[in-house]
């Protein structure tokens, strides 16, 4: 394999853990594919970095999705959603009244 093989899927790895992420739909899911996008971002910019790229268009990339990141684990930890942060008993009380 090549270097600019191995650069491609380095570069798609973080892309493909970002995406994952920002699209995920279940909520239960939601922060394990921010922490694994997170990692994945950070990596790269570390390798980066070391390489001194000044100007690399995928840093400015990087930076983004860590915003965007950030952003959205903000809004799921604000949210509040009701299923993660309902006690059992709730949602057993909630059951027993949807059969009355």
């Amino acid at each position: 394999m090549n270097e600019n093989d191995r650069r491609s899927q380095v570069v798609q790895s973080w892309k493909q853990l970002y995406r994952a992420a920002v699209l995920e739909t279940n909520m239960e899911l939601i922060p394990r594919r921010i922490l694994e996008a997170r990692k994945a971002a950070g990596e790269r910019v570390v390798h980066l970095i070391r390489q001194a790229a000044d100007g690399e268009p995928e840093l400015q990339d990087l930076v983004y999705a860590s915003v965007v990141l950030n952003e959205l684990n903000r809004e799921f930890q604000s949210a509040g959603h009701a299923e993660t942060k309902r006690s059992t008993s709730e949602v057993q009380a909630e059951g027993v009244n949807k059969t009355v």
